[in-house]
């Protein structure tokens, strides 16, 4: 070994700053990182880019295809809405079918004459339009001529005709017909019919241009595919090489893989046409059993996609030299502030009067550690907010999740009270800013009482009403009385307001927490009978108090259920009932009933709303308070609720019932009269002046059904008649009702009656035999 060489490099190496390795390792990463992901990038671009634009060169064709029938379909829809004014019970054209056409009566031919012309006129891609008069077996062409059926020279056109009733047929392309049409044509004959009847009078014979139609296939003139329209007898209806239509398509195979596709949306295969691989797609069109085709060379598509391969390959290595110089010239920059941190590091030197970059990084770091601390406490200040969430949840029932608890309570029994107080009492005394102080106090209280105790969480239910979870040392049913009992007197203490607690107990935790909220929110309905500032444990009562409470509250809901429902007289007998009870209970004191009956006016008066006034003023709930807390005994208190309450509501609605109803009769008998229409319920609430919530509310109540329902159900009736006429097809009552599809026709037909429209017109023409 050379050791001589070998102490010259060890000096050479010693020599060098500290970090100079760096230099070239950061070289060599930013190489690679800058080289390897486009190289990737373009050997992954390269083979997705082919398969994409071969995807998008068919699915073209697809999209294409279906705008090509949906143009089609279009024009033929067009075409048949302008004959339909002269077709749909026209009485005009009875005058035609009345008197014979000769050339004798030549005004009237030449007034039908007029009538085939500006058909024609009015229409694209239309050759010839004739008129066939049936009582008089007489021709009109728009070319001027009058002929018998057998000059006509179209006979397959009269024979179709011989079998239609209503609705028009099609002939499909047929070249050399006659001396008038030696150019390819398709057919379209139309029945008319007497007015108010289908018995069929004329018929309009209508010849199209194919020719002229296969133009509308191609996009432009340089497009490659061949496009063509094919029937079921394989014959080209229309064809982008206007030589060929009305020619028979006879490639092998072709016609056997076409009739895979006919009940899918869109079709494609490969096929050998005209000695080419050739890519085919087709959309089956049901409406004349057509096909739609496009047929493109294979090697058309491959060229493409091989150009833009070596295009992406291409790109992709400029991108890559360019890369490894950018590195080059980038590893440079970026060495220079390393370079002086390594130095720093490796010499330890002492820090100058200029900040370098350690110091910008440690400076850095504080700020971000400053940052943090307060970004710890927003997420502490949130937490507890999603605390209070997640426990309300538990409460009313809507999550079982106790995850954001664990840290909190253990997996022990917990104790619950809830707090209620008289909140119409409250807003009727107080202003709002001091409901909310009291609110308040309440809380603190119960901190204050119960937190030695144990973990302990407050929650306000809604105004008026405290839930307090808390999990002592030891807990028991005893302890959650005695524990009530203490914050009971400590609120009475210090805010001298009339309170009841009822305290549950929970023996699964906040897993059971759910359940002993429902059983203490039913316990505070017995506080009218037992009276304010008590503790209440429900599983202690009297029965004979717990089942007074339960017929009070059930005739409650009753008198709610009828004034949200606008039926104030029903209203005002069940509140008799309500008084009736209060009267079989001697036990009850002034001051309990006036508490109730206070509760009672609150809940009634939200139930009816902005309902609720006079014609001279608007009664609030404080003045209805101090008036209510005047009256003497329960026969003033019934007197009160007649006279200040649904007296002055009934005076002041006493036409709404009416017209309501009125405004429900309207809606109906829009709907019946345009059920053929596009019916909204926001457009029938404009047509009363109504928002759409109030309408389906007020429909409901009036009709005892929804909207939706009702036009749904009148639709299936109007149908079940159109079924029993053999003329009227499924399809035809479907579009008829306006229904988006057959199979939704059926499936809304079958869920309301049971039985398929087409079982439902069996049995209705078994029972007509």
């Amino acid at each position: 070994m050379d050791t001589h060489a070998w102490r010259r490099l060890k000096h050479f190496l010693e020599t060098k700053t500290p970090g100079w390795k760096l230099q070239n390792r950061l070289l060599i990463s930013l190489i690679l990182l800058s080289s390897i992901p486009v190289a990737i990038m373009a050997i992954s671009s390269s083979l997705i880019s082919n398969r994409i634009l071969s995807d998008q060169t068919d699915q073209m064709h697809q999209v294409f295809l279906n705008q090509v029938e949906k143009e089609m379909n279009n024009q033929f829809k067009k075409f048949d809405e302008l004959m339909l004014q002269y077709t749909y019970d026209n009485s005009s054209l009875s005058r035609f079918t009345n008197e014979d056409l000769t050339y004798r009566n030549f005004g009237l031919v030449n007034d039908l004459y007029t009538v085939l012309t500006n058909l024609r006129s009015g229409m694209e891609n239309v050759v010839e339009i004739d008129f066939y008069s049936t009582p008089y077996q007489k021709i009109v062409t728009s070319t001027g001529l009058l002929l018998q059926p057998d000059e006509f020279m179209d006979q397959a056109a009269l024979q179709s005709s011989r079998s239609l009733t209503r609705y028009g047929s099609w002939i499909d392309t047929r070249t050399h017909l006659n001396s008038r049409l030696e150019r390819p044509v398709i057919t379209y004959i139309r029945p008319t019919t007497i007015a108010g009847s289908n018995v069929v009078n004329s018929f309009f014979i209508v010849y199209l241009d194919a020719a002229s139609l296969s133009a509308k296939l191609k996009a432009n003139v340089s497009d490659p595919a061949t496009y063509l329209v094919i029937n079921a007898s394989g014959n080209a209806v229309m064809h982008s090489v206007p030589s060929k239509v009305g020619t028979v398509v006879d490639f092998p195979h072709f016609r056997e893989e076409l009739m895979k596709g006919k009940n899918m949306a869109n079709y494609r295969f490969t096929l050998p046409i005209d000695g080419k691989a050739s890519l085919v797609n087709s959309v089956y069109s049901a409406n004349r059993d057509w096909y739609y085709v496009s047929i493109l060379p294979t090697a058309l598509v491959k060229k493409e996609t091989n150009l833009l391969r070596n295009l992406l390959f291409s790109v992709s290595i400029a991108f890559i030299l360019l890369a490894v110089l950018i590195a080059i010239r980038t590893s440079k920059r970026i060495y220079l502030p390393v370079h002086k941190l390594t130095q720093r590091v490796f010499k330890q030197k002492a820090v100058a009067d200029s900040k370098d970059e350690i110091v910008y990084i440690t400076e850095h770091i504080q700020h971000m550690e400053a940052r943090n601390d307060r970004l710890q406490k927003t997420v502490s200040h949130y937490h507890a907010h999603a605390e209070q969430y997640s426990l309300m949840s538990l409460l009313v029932g809507t999550s079982s999740d106790t995850t954001l608890h664990q840290d909190t309570f253990q997996d022990l029994p917990v104790c619950l009270l809830l707090l209620e107080t008289d909140a119409v009492y409250l807003q009727a005394h107080y202003s709002r800013n001091d409901q909310f102080l009291l609110y308040y106090a309440i809380e603190n209280i119960a901190q204050e009482v119960l937190n030695a105790k144990g973990i302990t969480r407050s929650l306000m239910i809604q105004p008026g009403l405290f839930a307090i979870v808390y999990q002592p040392l030891s807990a028991s049913p005893q302890q959650s009385r005695a524990d009530a009992t203490e914050l009971l007197d400590a609120v009475r203490s210090y805010l001298k307001l009339n309170i009841v607690i009822s305290a549950e107990y929970s023996e699964r935790g906040l897993q059971g927490i759910h359940d002993v909220f429902q059983q203490a929110k039913h316990a505070l309905r017995y506080s009218f009978s037992l009276g304010t500032n008590q503790v209440i444990i429900g599983g202690e009562l009297d029965p004979s108090v717990s089942d007074q409470a339960d017929a009070l509250v059930e005739v409650e809901s009753l008198i709610l259920h009828s004034l949200q429902s606008a039926q104030y007289g029903e209203a005002q007998e069940l509140f008799a009932q309500i008084i009736q009870l209060l009267k079989d209970d001697s036990s009850l004191t002034s001051e309990v009933v006036k508490a109730y009956c206070s509760q009672l006016l609150g809940a009634m008066m939200h139930a009816v709303g902005k309902d609720y006034h006079s014609d001279t003023e608007t009664m609030n709930m404080k003045a209805l308070t101090v008036e209510l807390d005047r009256q003497r005994n329960l026969q003033e208190i019934e007197r009160f609720f007649h006279t200040r309450f649904f007296d002055n509501l009934m005076a002041s609605h006493p036409e709404k019932s009416s017209l309501e109803r009125q405004q429900i009769e309207q809606v109906v008998a829009f709907i019946r009269n345009h059920y053929d229409q596009d019916i909204s319920l926001q457009l029938c609430a404009d047509l009363v002046g109504l928002s759409s919530s109030q309408l389906s509310r007020t429909f409901k109540k009036i009709m005892g059904m929804n909207f939706v329902d009702y036009v749904i159900q009148l639709r299936v009736n109007i149908a079940k008649e159109l079924l029993s006429d053999p003329a009227n097809s499924i399809q035809a009552v479907t579009d008829k009702l306006r229904y988006t599809s057959v199979n939704s026709f059926i499936r809304i037909f079958k869920k309301i009656t049971g039985t398929t429209p087409g079982s439902y017109r069996k049995d209705a023409q078994d029972m007509k035999l």
